[in-house]
């Protein structure tokens, strides 16, 4: 059984570290970003879309789509009242995983206390693993669309003079 939870965790960090786009600023550099933020947005129909979050205007949220090969297919515009929820990351995460075989190793110079230290050695490193790649995201249920504005491209709307189809 422990195994098995083991096992589970490590997982979950693997599948949790997942590479984030290369327009995404260390955390660090937040403040300097001249792109969106990296958003998924779900649609109630069942279709999503993922990429940098241009604008958002009173009931449209505009994204430049990402793609296998980097050329964008161009922006894509979705009514509010038809998203589902969304996932917003924008900045990179934080990867600890490093510390968590780190941890098993140095547990194993603790003796007999090992089988004390070792569960508890993991259980702080993988939370912390975890929490690393969690952070520096928001989703639909901690932040309203008005908030969500903050983290686009152009976060006032896209300028009158700016053609929604050219932008890169």
């Amino acid at each position: 059984m422990k195994t098995r939870i083991v096992i589970a965790a490590f997982l979950a960090v693997v599948a949790g570290s997942c590479t984030t786009p290369e327009y995404l600023p260390t955390h660090d550099k937040i403040d300097e970003n001249q792109y969106g933020s990296y958003i998924e947005v779900y649609l109630k129909k069942g279709s999503y879309v993922n990429g940098e979050l241009i604008a958002i205007d009173s009931n449209t949220i505009f994204v430049l789509p990402e793609s296998e090969s980097n050329i964008s297919r161009g922006v894509v515009e979705a009514q509010i009242s038809d998203v589902h929820h969304f996932l917003l990351r924008y900045a990179k995460p934080k990867h600890y995983g490093w510390a968590i075989p780190l941890s098993v190793l140095t547990c194993i110079t603790h003796g007999y206390f090992a089988v004390l230290t070792l569960p508890a050695n993991l259980i702080v490193t993988i939370s912390v693993a975890v929490g690393g790649e969690n952070a520096f995201r928001y989703n639909s249920r901690t932040m309203s669309f008005d908030k969500l504005r903050m983290f686009a491209r152009f976060p006032q709307g896209i300028p009158h003079d700016i053609n929604v189809a050219l932008i890169k």
